[in-house]
């Protein structure tokens, strides 16, 4: 294994937790950070190929940090292959976030939104997604979930539009105001 292989496997560890790894948490802004011109012309061409193959998303999470160009084009194949609404949002949000906005995606962005019907679809993550367009009527869309039904949706929708005017209760002084409750 090369040292750009190595790299790599860094820069893009496997989904599964290995060597103490938690993809969740994980961010290889760091390790970008330390890459020379050359490393990161590399780092980007070998990026751009494992996209023609994987959906792993951190891919071209990494990219939009590059703000990679020369990317577009095989998201815009990647895009060409999905079905699924929310994924169709989720690399919509990538191209728009490397273009510094893209009016076609927000177009796909927005068409997909109206599909979702079902309550597990409309859950907090698509809305990440969907408010990084900065689209006036996108936002419309998402406003009319924020008096949902469902609780989680309703907060959710509050919370991307930043609706949501209350602190967080510490633990210990609602525990102080229950005790209150029986002086």
């Amino acid at each position: 294994m090369d040292k750009i292989d190595k790299l790599l496997n860094k820069i893009i560890p496997p989904i599964a937790r290995q060597d103490g790894i938690d993809r969740e948490w994980f961010n290889n802004e760091e390790i970008l950070t330390k890459l020379n011109d050359e490393e990161l012309k590399i780092v980007e061409k070998r990026l751009i190929v494992m996209l023609k193959t994987s959906d792993d998303s951190l891919i071209p999470q990494t990219l939009i940090q590059f703000k990679s160009l020369d990317s577009i084009p095989t998201m815009l194949e990647r895009l060409a292959l999905i079905k699924d609404p929310f994924s169709r949002i989720t690399w919509a949000s990538f191209i728009d976030e490397i273009n510094n906005g893209d009016e076609a995606m927000e177009k796909i962005a927005f068409e997909e939104l109206k599909k979702l019907e079902f309550i597990y679809e409309i859950q907090g993550v698509i809305f990440q997604d969907l408010i990084k367009f900065n689209s006036l009527r996108i936002n419309n869309r998402i406003a009319t979930f924020v008096n949902h039904k469902y609780f989680l949706v309703a907060q959710h929708a509050k919370e991307f539009l930043n609706l949501n005017n209350h602190k967080p209760i510490r633990k210990e002084s609602a525990r102080n105001r229950w005790w209150g409750f029986w002086k």
